[in-house]
């Protein structure tokens, strides 16, 4: 027997919706405050049952979101462009010799250069949206600090600079479509350009993303992830109404030109 107690009679072992008591209340009460309610949830359901379903990702009719075609187009798509961006990203990467054990110099507007270690980096965070490559670089300061100023901070926080993007680290059209205009890109020139500098590169053996990431797949984490909204729920075509441009250019970027065509449809 279910331990659940009845909110109509409050016996043990059903709810309201199948207590005996209260149907016999509805069927010897027709005009009665619950027997309305019941006819009314009956009502709903049957209305729900006659609409034609939409889909929660394009809004069309006749499926829905686990089913959706133009879902499924979109996201192999995306997979196939991710894969080669990420491919693009590694190249320069390599080049750059920037992978964990990297020495850089961190350069904010307010600090001077600081020596930096390459900790750890973010590998899934790295994808062609507005937001991919950001802040998935975590660094740890090398050389001396002011002890008296960290008194209270922990051995690790002391030394952590936190993460840091990679963004401005890449090539100019893999930077993103805003750094492709000439008075955006020469304020960043004039600003001193990237704030990292690979100082002491690693070896390009030493730079190891995880073995499926060339493949495009995208984690479920909702931060690293342009068809995820806050909390892990899946975007709707709508919802991705900003994204979808970056998608395209991208895609102009890497020479994918029926991919570009593809995403542009939706513009």
């Amino acid at each position: 027997m279910s331990n659940r107690y009845c909110s109509w009679c409050w016996s043990k072992g059903h709810n309201a919706a199948s207590c005996p008591e209260r149907k016999k209340h509805i069927k010897d009460n027709p005009d009665s405050y619950e027997a309305k309610r019941e006819a009314g949830k009956v009502a709903r359901r049957e209305a729900r049952k006659k609409t034609p379903r939409k889909c929660g990702f394009c809004r069309k009719t006749g499926h829905n979101a686990k089913t959706c075609h133009t879902k499924k187009t979109i996201q192999e798509k995306y997979r196939g462009l991710c894969s080669a961006y990420r491919r693009k990203v590694l190249e320069e990467v390599c080049v750059m010799g920037l992978g964990v054990g990297s020495l850089v110099t961190l350069q904010t507007r307010s600090t001077e250069p600081m020596l930096a270690i390459v900790k750890d980096i973010k590998w899934d965070r790295i994808y062609p949206a507005s937001d991919g490559s950001n802040y998935c670089v975590q660094l740890e300061r090398l050389g001396p600090i002011d002890e008296e100023y960290y008194k209270h901070w922990s051995p690790q926080r002391k030394r952590s600079l936190g993460k840091r993007h990679i963004t401005h680290l890449l090539s100019r059209p893999m930077m993103g479509n805003i750094y492709q205009r000439d008075d955006v890109y020469e304020r960043h020139i004039e600003a001193g350009g990237s704030e990292l500098k690979v100082v002491s590169p690693v070896s390009v053996g030493a730079i190891n993303p995880p073995a499926d990431w060339l493949n495009g797949e995208l984690t479920n984490y909702d931060n690293a992830n342009p068809f995820k909204a806050d909390g892990g729920k899946d975007k709707s075509l709508w919802d991705l109404e900003y994204e979808i441009p970056h998608f395209a250019y991208f895609a102009s970027v890497l020479g994918m030109k029926e991919t570009e065509k593809y995403f542009e449809s939706f513009c």
